[in-house]
């Protein structure tokens, strides 16, 4: 039992007065109490006079507020036990208030987000996000989000709205059926947000609780409520973190306070930049503990994992002020698994498998990736290939072997590879201007864009951003690695600004690559079998909405798993289908990158469009991809026909396809 001390009640008010915002989860909690006699007319006159008014303050993104009769915005709550109703009411000052009657789409007027999170599961729940105006209904990513029970089944029967406008003044009141039961120590996860939009097109959106990010795919994102009796029993609680050893970058986002009787009762504090944490408790017994954070370096750099596990047992005390000792923390070291000689230069046997299967299940469990799709190619065939893990860290199902995962910039390669096959049967010039095929009306303030070619993108030197509509360097003249430069060059190949541009691609794709190969399991748009077979990227562990593409993005759209990869792998290193003077092309260095990312001091830059590295076993050429929550690696050591393909579906997957490079073939020394 961890030793705390208590402090005088004096010093418990003074704490209680300088916490305006009391920390959890997302770093706010409110305190909500039993009400009843309400009508939902947009009139507050029946609401108690004494509930506290909870300031939205924070913004969310936008232009920011102009002054106190724009977008100045309050909610207070409460909650009736027998009927099992939550009550919301918002009241909001706005001097300039949009209405589009025809007009659902989100930026064109003023609206509203209710976020709710009946369930408030440890595991994640999922969020409930009501966005309403008058004219408009409707859940947020609904479709999108299916694999959380609560909001696959949510409507809007559960709710009753009303809205009253007085002047400048708008009163939103709600009242939600809640399932379960409402009583005092419940926890029901909330956060509310207004979107604020001028006739001038000035727009802010201000919430509740803080963060970034999209609060409706996240239950960490916002906010708690808590169910209280009149008699408030609650006791305020602080403590501070100390690393032991070496010192992480930052402290870990939160600590945990788990009720220890009723688990759907935790708290997730925010931890501020000193280490230290405040926040007022309803009264009872609790396990402190540190959830798993990771700091993220580079993309493919080492990723380190704070210490997590249970630390303490505390009780909290109605009117009293706990302080925690000091809690130490350490980071954990990464797994030291790579040999001195990668595996592949041995015979792959039943051994080998065995070593191959526990370094990825090691690292998936270091760094929290639930899904892996594998395949090693060894002699110029494939080996081995295997799927790790879950699909969706919520609904745990299995990963199928013919599941996919969004391939991100590992997509550019493929439509590198088309495009070496049309230019060397001379069906696409690749130094003619993309201008003079289709205009990029956004670049014509920049004169130098009439330079770019199809040469100059594949090579990462058109002058483009990765994303973006602006010139950063004279086309042909300065490393840039571009994906708006991909994206430019498929519009250029459907000739046009045409509305069947996304048919004239795939008709391509399929033409020269995913029939020709066999691929029958590669998507670069939406269909009929994509939303069965795509897994769910994750972020910190949690799930990803789902998205499908509508038409194919040649720089990131692709959907694929490792095995049906494979065809493409051996095809690029059999250079099939190109002339030797078109693969000489394609395979040797046109773009050096900096030399901040060389690799063990080997070069590395691009081909027309392949990566391309040098390393102490020859030549090595793939791509690999980040879409943020999925991040995939193809490489193939040529002199050694030997290689892989890693797809996997979380931000934190960069160890992993960093390391995995080393335990096959490179090694550690």
């Amino acid at each position: 039992m961890m030793t705390t001390k208590y402090l005088p009640l004096y010093l418990l008010l003074w704490l209680l007065l300088l916490s305006n915002a009391l920390k959890a989860n997302n770093g706010s909690i409110a305190y909500i109490y039993p009400i009843s006699n309400i009508t939902i007319d947009g009139n507050l006159d029946d609401w108690p006079t004494e509930i506290h008014r909870n300031a939205m303050q924070h913004i969310h993104y936008g232009n920011g507020i102009e002054g106190p009769e724009d977008a100045l915005a309050f909610w207070r709550g409460g909650y009736h036990a027998q009927s099992g109703h939550l009550y919301i009411a918002v009241t909001m000052v706005d001097n300039d208030y949009v209405k589009t009657p025809d007009n659902s789409h989100f930026a064109s007027h003023d609206f509203q987000v209710l976020y709710l999170d009946p369930r408030h599961s440890p595991e994640g729940s999922g969020v409930i996000a009501y966005e309403i105006d008058e004219h408009h209904r409707k859940i947020v990513e609904q479709e999108g989000l299916h694999f959380y029970p609560q909001v696959k089944n949510a409507n809007f029967e559960q709710v009753q709205l009303a809205i009253a406008k007085k002047n400048n003044l708008i009163t939103y009141e709600w009242k939600i059926q809640v399932s379960g039961t409402l009583s005092a120590g419940r926890v029901i996860g909330f956060d509310y947000a207004v979107f604020d939009k001028d006739t001038d097109e000035e727009h802010v959106m201000i919430t509740w609780g803080p963060t970034e990010g999209n609060k409706f795919m996240n239950s960490n994102l916002i906010g708690d409520l808590v169910l209280s009796e009149a008699n408030d029993a609650s006791g305020m609680v602080q403590g501070a973190l100390k690393w032991e050893g070496e010192a992480g970058d930052q402290w870990p986002g939160t600590v945990k306070f788990s009720n220890t009787e009723r688990p759907d009762v935790f708290f997730d504090v925010s931890v501020d930049s000193l280490g230290q944490y405040d926040l007022k408790l309803p009264a009872g017994s609790y396990a402190m503990t540190i959830p798993p954070s990771w700091q993220m370096n580079k993309w493919f750099d080492i990723d380190l994992v704070k210490h997590s596990g249970r630390v303490s047992d505390i009780t909290v005390s109605k009117n009293q002020a706990l302080l925690v000792d000091t809690i130490t923390i350490a980071l954990v070291p990464k797994p030291k698994l790579i040999p001195g000689k990668g595996i592949l230069h041995s015979p792959f046997t039943s051994t080998s498998i065995k070593e191959l299967d526990q370094f990825v299940d090691r690292y998936r469990e270091h760094y929290n990736i639930p899904a892996v799709s594998l395949a090693i190619v060894k002699d110029g065939a494939l080996v081995y290939h295997r799927s790790y893990g879950v699909e969706n860290n919520i609904t745990k199902k299995p990963l199928r072997d013919e599941a996919v995962f969004e391939a991100a910039s590992i997509t550019k390669l493929i439509f590198a590879y088309l495009m070496n096959l049309l230019v060397q049967r001379t069906e696409f010039d690749l130094d003619k201007p993309l201008y003079e095929t289709l205009a990029f009306p956004e670049l014509e303030e920049y004169p130098e864009y009439a330079l770019m070619t199809g040469r100059h993108v594949l090579t990462h030197v058109s002058g483009l951003p990765n994303w973006g509509t602006r010139i950063i360097n004279k086309p042909g003249t300065t490393y840039g690695y571009s994906g708006e430069g991909f994206e430019y060059l498929k519009r250029v190949l459907a000739g046009g600004s045409s509305n069947e541009w996304p048919q004239i691609i795939q008709s391509h794709l399929e033409k020269e690559v995913l029939k020709p190969l066999g691929m029958t399991n590669t998507y670069f748009m939406c269909n009929d079998k994509l939303p069965n077979l795509k897994v769910a990227g994750h972020f910190d562990g949690i799930p990803n909405m789902f998205d499908c593409p509508d038409g194919p993005g040649m720089a990131f759209s692709m959907h694929t798993e490792a095995k049906d990869f494979i065809p493409f792998a051996l095809a690029l290193l059999n250079r099939e289908g190109l002339t030797e003077e078109q693969a000489e092309k394609m395979f040797r260095f046109h773009t050096l990158e900096g030399q901040e990312n060389w690799m063990n001091g080997y070069k590395s830059g691009y081909g027309l469009g392949v990566a391309l590295r040098d390393s102490p076993f020859g030549l090595v050429f793939g791509h690999g991809g980040n879409n943020g929550d999925f991040r995939c690696m193809f490489e193939m050591y040529d002199d050694l026909r030997t290689g892989y393909i890693v797809f996997t579906n979380a931000n934190t997957a960069g160890p992993l396809l960093f390391d995995l490079k080393n335990f096959l073939v490179e090694g550690s020394k």
